[in-house]
């Protein structure tokens, strides 16, 4: 037939889950991914400063892979306008809310 149900009482003590947390891994800093993207498009821009003087020099360097390191530059300095005009936004909004 039907057992009925034990009280909670009755139960065995049950072990609780240790809370276990992962090992904290220290990331690069804001300044370090910061100052490490400003390097490698100051590369980029050193590259394609390069390529156009080896260019205009007449030195035998195809003319697209000019073309390609120009635009790389470009894009990647576009990027950094873009990055600083959200950061100086974010700022922005920071300073001038009420709290």
């Amino acid at each position: 037939m039907i057992e009925a149900i034990a009280p909670l009482g009755a139960m065995p003590d049950l072990e609780k889950p240790a809370l276990v947390l992962p090992p904290v891994t220290q990331g690069p800093t804001f300044a370090t991914a910061i100052g490490d993207g400003l390097a490698g498009i100051n590369q980029s821009v050193t590259a394609a400063d390069s390529a156009t003087r080896a260019l205009a020099a007449g030195e035998d360097i195809p003319v697209h892979d000019v073309m390609i390191a120009l635009e790389e530059a470009r894009v990647d300095m576009q990027m950094v306008v873009q990055v600083r005009n959200r950061l100086l936004s974010a700022y922005h909004d920071i300073v001038t809310m009420q709290v």
